[in-house]
């Protein structure tokens, strides 16, 4: 499989389905850290007493998707990729803003539109060369799904 194939298939994909394959490479690859990228359970529906209850407990709008907690955390936030007749994923204001607050404050923040961008996204923190694991990708992508 290419790189291109994969972006073919990510098209189709909800941002949620492009996550869980991000996040399901991660694991498999870096086992020994991989619980060290871990989700931000900030989206989805909700009934009002459970968004209540959650921004109660310290939930913050506009957080990102992911968190890889190494030295110098980066921050991911997900979006679909450009599809044809429509532009890819954007930030919400909020998004934008708090992606900035975290730079400020010595942190790292990305968003990725697939796993490509992904992957390119998270090697250089963990001193791993991005193409070598990009042609990891594409040999064992179906695995990921």
């Amino acid at each position: 499989m290419t790189e291109e194939d994969i972006r073919a298939l990510e098209m189709r994909y909800s941002e949620s389905k492009i996550q869980h394959i991000c996040v399901c490479w991660f694991r498999r690859t870096h086992p020994e850290i991989g619980s060290l990228l871990y989700a931000v359970p900030n989206g989805g529906a909700r009934t009002p007493t459970a968004a209540a209850m959650m921004k109660y407990e310290g939930a913050v709008s506009g957080v990102a998707d992911l968190c890889l907690a190494v030295e110098k955390s980066l921050y991911i936030e997900m979006k679909v990729p450009k599809r044809p007749g429509s532009s890819a994923g954007r930030q919400s204001a909020n998004q934008k803003e708090w992606g900035a607050l975290a730079e400020r404050h010595g942190n790292r923040y990305v968003v990725c539109h697939g796993i490509a961008e992904f992957v390119r996204a998270v090697c250089p923190p963990l001193n791993e060369d991005a193409e070598a694991a990009m042609k990891e990708v594409c040999d064992k992508y179906p695995t990921y799904r």
